[in-house]
């Protein structure tokens, strides 16, 4: 049961409940429910969980026995990748979710790369620089117009 493996993989690792929490992203009460059974982890502390023990999601839902998934080889020329960029933006080495984006980035093929990077350039535009430029503008309800509205909405103003 899950339960069993998550207090299994954590003792191999060494890590107490809080320890395991904080690496997760997660209360340790939250640990404490999911090696008790009174509850499981949603998606993103499977992930986070899959990363910090090294294992598949599916070893940790039980589907496979293998703790590493059938996608092996993409796996490792995935961490192969990354380990010999040695990977830094601005100086500062990048964290392992930065990494993993960057190093899946660079297995694409050139044409989705175009794609990932126009998709990304138009969040960075909408998001960072504060600039609304979408058609959803057109059909809003919010009579303000779009500067107006997104200072009331988050509070920029």
């Amino acid at each position: 049961m899950f339960n069993t493996l998550l207090k299994e993989l954590r003792a191999q690792n060494g890590l107490t409940q809080g320890q395991l929490a904080k690496a997760a992203g997660v209360s340790p009460g939250n640990v404490g429910d999911w090696e008790s059974g009174k509850s499981k982890p949603g998606y993103n502390a499977l992930a986070s969980l899959a990363r910090i023990f090294d294992v598949s999601a599916d070893y940790l839902l039980e589907l496979t026995p293998e703790k590493t998934s059938g996608d092996t080889d993409e796996l490792r020329r995935l961490n192969e990748f990354k380990e010999e960029q040695g990977l830094v933006c601005d100086g500062s080495p990048l964290d392992a979710e930065e990494t993993d984006l960057v190093a899946m980035y660079r297995l694409l093929p050139s044409h989705v790369r175009e794609d990932m990077f126009d998709q990304v350039f138009c969040l960075y535009r909408k998001y960072v620089e504060r600039k609304r430029e979408s058609i959803y503008w057109t059909y809003a309800e919010d009579e303000s117009g779009p500067a107006e509205g997104r200072e009331a909405r988050d509070g920029t103003a």
